[in-house]
């Protein structure tokens, strides 16, 4: 007989009045016993309530008949991942800058293996796919646990014809799309790559699938939100040839600020520069100083993106990941230099600003200056200029790039009392030197400002007034990136803004409507005082007529710009600089360039700024 429970009461059968048992004292149920009238009630609410549970239990039984049915269903069907068709990255011309292929992809459904062909198949996949057998068998045996994996992408026609001809049950071939690049080393740091997904990509993301790729540098992982699409599935029946299709969703294309021309040109420029003295790193930006506009971005040494899209062996793994040379790093934007004297027209304009010195005042600039110990007067310093100048005033001294008149406005000397390291720092500051500008690309990194706080915290020495000569021409500890001293020159040139670089211009769908479209971002609005402004430019332009960047002057436009050079090892290596703006009276464009160099090599930037530049407003006007 069943058994039941009720508060507490268990027995082979139950009656309804041995419910009420703990309701009530023993002593009150014998001296007064429950009216009639209260059992049949509580009779028809015990009926009512039992009811209604059986109902409930025979429901949630349908219920959950029903659910079980629907994951039985479910558990049949084995999920291969059909890859999303990413949207595509367009030049601002709408030149197609990172694009799909169709392809055709191997993939292996565990479930449906025949153990008794396991060796017969081995072989024959060996055989079409001109892999070794222990290979195949090994990428069989590895992911013999799940459900379904991917053996090959991209297989050609005759392959795929021989495979399907073998009519085995556990092959499937299909359909998928492959990221391509047509511009191939061109763009690479800018476009960026994608890749498969990792571990810890499925750990923060689990819309992500095994076999889903994402972007993973460049423009490809910035806007990989908008990019990616959602992803499609082949499901196959584990146990008849039903095979069902969820179809993916194309994701947005993105529309870039990108000049292909141009960035062609300085690619292949900065390329050839290179090569004809033996090095490899460079880097080069170019952008529109009216609103931040990014109109091209090159770093060197490139790389092909096509090949990272389908994963490397370790042979590749090692060409790009632990090269010395460090091709994937996007020199723009995360490499570190010293500047040189592409500093000075920052220094010279935060010396007019603070009332330094006078533009017409001339300092006199031999070949060296020489400042005692202010602990031993016996020691003394002594500070190198590249030539005997003579004497200059503030324009000279930019357009000929006079060290002992930096070192002067910057750490004193003379009957100058300098900036010091202070204000030298509030003004580099001022500029977001110390601060990523924000353009939209992972991995950009801030300059570095030498402080006396800094460098004793970190090196235990005091602040000497060389040190502060050293920052005043853009030497020793300062240093910044190429896309600041892009930025920095932009703001020289439209006199009032420091804008966000950005190189996306807007976001569509696929049907073409503007899902987001990207404006202009003032990060700093200044108000030096125009004369000042115009003494610093100046300078710059005389430096593109007669002076250090005079190679510029034969160029169809009127040209400001500052070259520098800076020691990295003595004698031996140099980084070397030039920054410029043009047309002068209405800038248009910025360049700057960077190169690692020798001695030899020092002016090959400034070569290589006049091709570009040529080629760039010949093709303008």
């Amino acid at each position: 007989m069943r058994k039941y429970r009720v508060n507490g009461f268990e027995g082979d059968s139950l009656e309804p009045e041995e419910s009420l048992l703990e309701a009530v004292s023993p002593d009150s149920r014998i001296e007064k016993p429950v009216p009639s009238e209260f059992f049949f009630a509580f009779y028809f609410v015990v009926l009512a309530a039992l009811a209604l549970f059986i109902a409930a239990g025979f429901n949630l039984g349908i219920l959950k008949s029903v659910h079980f049915a629907q994951l039985s269903s479910q558990n049949q069907f084995i999920s291969v991942p059909l890859l999303q068709g990413r949207g595509l990255v367009y030049s601002k011309e709408g030149s197609v800058l990172a694009d799909n292929k169709e392809t055709e992809n191997l993939w292996f459904i565990s479930a449906r293996l025949n153990s008794g062909q396991k060796d017969e198949q081995i072989n024959k996949l060996s055989e079409i796919l001109e892999l070794p057998a222990d290979s195949v068998s090994e990428l069989i045996d590895k992911n013999s646990s799940r459900a379904s994996f991917l053996i090959k992408e991209d297989i050609s026609q005759d392959e795929k014809d021989k495979i399907l001809a073998l009519n085995y049950p556990d092959l499937f071939v299909v359909k998928s799309t492959d990221r391509i690049y047509p511009e191939k080393k061109t763009l690479s740091h800018l476009i960026g790559y994608v890749g498969l997904v990792n571990e810890e990509d499925l750990k923060k993301d689990d819309s992500y699938k095994i076999s889903s790729r994402r972007g993973r540098s460049g423009i490809e992982s910035f806007y990989e939100p908008y990019l990616r699409g959602g992803e499609g599935e082949l499901l196959v029946n584990r146990f008849s040839d039903e095979a069902r299709v969820n179809q993916p969703k194309k994701g947005s294309d993105v529309v870039l600020n990108i000049d292909l021309e141009l960035q062609k040109n300085i690619f292949s420029e900065l390329e050839s520069g290179t090569r004809s003295i033996g090095k490899s790193s460079a880097a080069a930006v170019a952008l529109d100083p009216r609103d931040g506009r990014v109109l091209a971005l090159v770093s060197l040494p490139s790389y092909d993106a096509n090949s990272l899209t389908s994963g490397l062996n370790q042979e590749e793994y090692k060409l790009f990941f632990e090269n010395p040379k460090n091709p994937l790093l996007n020199r723009v934007i995360s490499g570190k230099f010293s500047p040189g004297s592409t500093i000075k027209p920052l220094v010279a304009l935060a010396a007019l600003e603070e009332g330094i010195i006078s533009p017409s005042k001339k300092i006199n600039a031999p070949g060296f200056i020489t400042i005692q110990s202010p602990y031993d007067p016996e020691i003394i310093y002594t500070f190198r200029d590249w030539k005997n100048h003579g004497w200059v005033s503030m324009r000279e001294a930019i357009a000929q790039s006079s060290d002992i008149y930096f070192y002067t406005v910057g750490g004193g000397f003379y009957d100058v009392k300098g900036l010091g390291i202070e204000r030298l720092a509030e003004y580099l500051k001022k500029f977001k030197l110390d601060s990523a500008l924000g353009i939209d690309l992972n991995g950009e990194v801030a300059g570095f400002v030498p402080t006396p706080d800094w460098k004793i915290k970190t090196r235990g020495e005091t602040w000497y007034q060389g040190d502060t000569f050293n920052v005043s021409i853009g030497q020793g500890d300062l240093l910044i990136t190429p896309l600041w001293l892009a930025n920095f020159t932009a703001a020289l040139a439209n006199e009032k803004f420091l804008y966000r670089p950005f190189i996306a211009d807007k976001v569509l769908d696929e049907d073409g409507n503007v899902v987001k479209k990207m404006e202009p971002e003032i990060l700093e609005e200044f108000s030096f005082d125009p004369e000042n402004l115009k003494v610093v430019k100046e300078g710059m332009a005389l430096a593109a007529k007669i002076g250090t960047a005079k190679v510029l002057a034969n160029l169809p436009v009127k040209v400001g710009a500052k070259s520098g050079t800076a020691e990295v090892i003595k004698g031996q290596s140099t980084t070397s600089w030039i920054t410029l703006f043009a047309p002068y009276d209405n800038p248009q464009i910025v360049l700057t360039i960077m190169m690692e160099s020798g001695r030899e090599g020092s002016y090959i930037p400034h070569e290589i700024a006049y091709r570009i530049l040529k080629t760039y407003f010949e093709n303008s006007f």
